[in-house]
């Protein structure tokens, strides 16, 4: 249930840095091999909440075990990504029905963007300047009357 956050996140990453990769944990042959090459001095950002998925906790424990920084976001400190990792943003992950509530993390997300982009200053605005004119020349995005 915590996909479409990589995705969000991952998402504006790709603007934002220049060396971003999305691990796809569909199957865990696959989330190793794209994995191969990690080392110290990379970051792994990994997702987790409630039921932890265990191939989210093998990835940290082989990118740990590798050398890379690790980063959780997670639900709390007794998360299995928690325990492992070299930081950790905390985010409530409340099962108030039948679905996981992701209201929280993807807050979260976006506070952890914004601060980023913040600190990057204009680098990260003349890439979003940048793109709004490219949007605007190839009319990416329709317009409306009172624009």
């Amino acid at each position: 249930s915590s996909s479409f956050l990589t995705g969000y996140l991952n998402f504006y990453f790709r603007l934002i840095f220049k060396n971003v990769t999305l691990v796809q944990n569909a199957v865990a042959g696959e989330t190793f091999e794209q994995l191969v090459q990690v080392q110290p001095g990379d970051v792994l950002l990994a997702i987790s909440f409630p039921r932890y998925s265990n191939v989210t906790v093998n990835t940290v424990k082989f990118a740990r075990d590798r050398g890379a920084t690790i980063v959780a976001i997670t639900d709390n400190e007794l998360s299995p990504v928690y325990q492992m990792s070299d930081a950790a943003l905390l985010a409530p992950s409340e099962m108030i029905s039948f679905v996981d509530s992701m209201v929280a993390p993807l807050s979260l997300i976006n506070a952890l963007l914004v601060a980023i982009g913040y600190r990057m200053g204009k680098d990260v605005s003349k890439t979003f300047g940048e793109l709004e004119d490219i949007w605007n020349e190839y009319g990416v995005f329709g317009r409306t009357d009172d624009e």
